[in-house]
C-alpha cells in the first residue's frame, strides 16, 4: 500500500491559500472564514470517499470510514488547522492532510479496527490565548463553564462565537475513551533536531510541559523629554529587565526554555515614558519540578526588579500542562517500523505542546515528527523537505493500517 503524492502535496499546496495574509505566511484562525474554507475542502475529499462527518459543539471534527463498524475501537489519527498569526503552511495541516491520504490509500481496504480522522479546534490558542481549546473540552479539562472564561481580546466569548450552544451538546463533547484503540499525530518538527542529525524521523517520547505567567507592571506616564533619568519609574523599562532575567535564570539549564513572547505597554507612545506593561513569560520542560522551579524563580526576579524600580507588578499564572511520557508499547511499534523500512530515526521529546498530549492521558498515543528546514515553525519561513513530507505520511500510513489490521481486498 502506498500513498499518492502527488494527491497530498496538492492538498497541501490547496490549503496553504487559505489564509488572511497573502504573502505574509498563513493566518487562518478558528472559527473565521479561512478555517471554514479549509473545512469545506477537507470535508468535501472527504465526502468523496463515502466518509460520515460529525461535527462536534466545539467545531473538533471526526471524519469516519465508510467500512467502520459499530462496536469496534477505534484508531484516531489528525491534528488542527488553524494557524498562528502569519505562520507557516504546515503545522498542524499536514498531519491532518495526511491522515486524509491514509483514508484515501485505504478506502478499499477490510479494517479490523475503525479508523478516523479528527481536526482538533482551536489548538493554536490564537483567539483566546490558550491552546488545544478543541483537545480540552474532548479530554474533559474544560467544561461548560469555560465557554465563558475564554474571551478574545475584544472581550468575545467563546460561547458567544459558537453561537451560545446548550449545555447538552457540550456534555456530548467529550470522548468514550474506552473505545480508543490508538491516537496518531503526524507532525512537523518545529524545532532543529532532526535536520541537525540529519534524520528524517523522529518518534516522540515525551511531550515537554509548560506554565503561563501573565506578569503587568505598573509605573508612571511622563513626558519623555522633561523627566531626567534619574527617579523614572519606567515601566517598560521594568519589563525589559524582567525577561532579561528570566532567559539568564533558564539558559544554563540546557534543556528548559523560558519565552516573553507577548508585551504591550501604554500609552504606546514615543515621547511618553510608558506607565503600564503587560507581558507574558512561559517556561517549558519535560520535568514538571523543573518548571515549577524556575516559574518561582523567575517571579522572585520580577518581584525583586519592580521592588528596586518603584514599580507595582502584579503575577498571574494562565495556563498550564504537565509533560506527558507517550505510550511505551507504540513508541516500539514506530521503532521497530521504521527499522524495518531501514529509516533512521531518532526516539525524542517534543518541545511543543501539541493535542496528542491531552488525548495521551487517556488513550494510547504517538506521535511522528518529520524535520522542519532551519528548525523554524510559526513564521512564513516554515517548511519541510518534500521527500520528508511524503515519508512522514507514508509511515503513518504503514503504522494505521498495521494498527487497524487493514487487508487490501484483491
Amino acid at each position: 500500500m502506498k500513498i499518492n503524492e502527488k494527491r497530498l502535496l496538492a492538498d497541501l499546496t490547496a490549503l496553504r491559500e487559505f489564509t488572511d495574509t497573502p504573502g505574509k505566511g498563513v493566518t487562518r484562525f478558528s472559527y473565521g472564514a479561512q478555517d471554514q474554507r479549509a473545512r469545506e475542502y477537507l470535508f468535501g475529499e472527504a465526502n468523496q470517499l463515502g466518509c460520515s462527518i460529525k461535527v462536534d459543539a466545539l467545531k473538533n471534527v471526526r471524519i469516519m470510514m465508510p467500512q467502520n463498524m459499530e462496536g469496534r475501537k477505534r484508531v484516531v489519527m489528525g491534528s488542527h488547522i488553524d494557524t498562528v498569526r502569519n505562520g507557516g503552511w504546515l503545522d498542524g495541516i499536514y498531519g491532518v492532510t495526511s491522515g486524509l491520504e491514509v483514508l484515501r490509500t485505504l478506502k478499499d481496504a477490510e479494517l479490523g479496527k475503525n479508523l478516523e480522522l479528527v481536526i482538533f479546534a482551536e489548538e493554536e490558542g490564537s483567539n483566546f490565548g490558550s491552546t488545544m481549546t478543541g483537545s480540552k473540552f474532548i479530554s474533559g479539562i474544560y467544561t461548560e463553564p469555560d465557554l465563558e472564561k475564554l474571551k478574545t481580546d475584544k472581550g468575545i466569548t467563546l460561547k458567544e462565537i459558537l453561537q451560545n450552544p446548550p449545555p447538552e451538546a457540550i456534555a456530548q463533547v467529550p470522548w468514550d475513551f474506552s473505545q480508543i484503540e490508538a491516537m496518531l499525530e503526524l507532525h512537523i518538527e518545529q524545532g532543529p533536531v532532526l535536520e541537525q542529525e540529519g534524520l528524517p524521523l523522529g518518534i516522540v517520547d515525551t511531550i515537554f510541559g509548560m506554565k503561563v505567567m501573565e506578569v503587568e507592571l505598573s509605573g508612571t506616564g511622563n513626558h519623555a523629554g522633561a523627566s531626567p533619568m534619574e527617579g523614572r519609574r519606567d515601566a517598560l523599562c521594568a519589563a525589559a529587565e524582567c525577561i532579561v532575567a528570566a532567559e539568564s535564570l533558564v539558559k544554563p539549564h540546557g534543556r528548559a526554555v523560558a519565552t516573553a513572547g507577548k508585551i504591550s505597554i501604554r500609552p504606546d507612545c514615543s515621547n511618553v515614558i510608558p506607565e503600564s506593561a503587560l507581558f507574558t513569560i512561559e517556561v517549558r520542560d519535560r520535568e514538571e519540578e523543573t518548571i515549577s522551579r524556575y516559574m518561582e524563580q523567575i517571579k522572585e526576579e520580577i518581584r525583586s526588579i519592580c521592588q528596586r524600580r518603584g514599580i507595582g507588578c502584579q503575577i498571574r499564572e494562565t495556563s498550564q500542562s504537565k509533560p506527558l511520557a507517550l505510550d511505551r508499547e507504540l513508541i516500539g511499534k514506530m521503532d521497530s517500523l521504521a527499522q524495518s523500512r531501514n529509516i533512521p530515526a531518532k526516539i525524542m521529546d517534543s518541545g511543543a505542546v501539541h493535542d496528542a498530549c491531552m488525548i495521551a492521558k487517556h488513550a494510547k498515543t504517538g506521535m511522528i515528527f518529520v524535520p522542519s528546514i532551519g528548525g523554524r515553525s510559526h513564521v512564513p519561513q516554515e517548511n519541510t523537505r518534500e521527500e520528508h513530507l511524503l515519508q512522514g505520511a507514508q509511515f503513518l500510513l504503514e503504522l494505521a493500517a498495521d494498527l487497524t489490521g487493514a487487508e487490501e481486498n484483491h
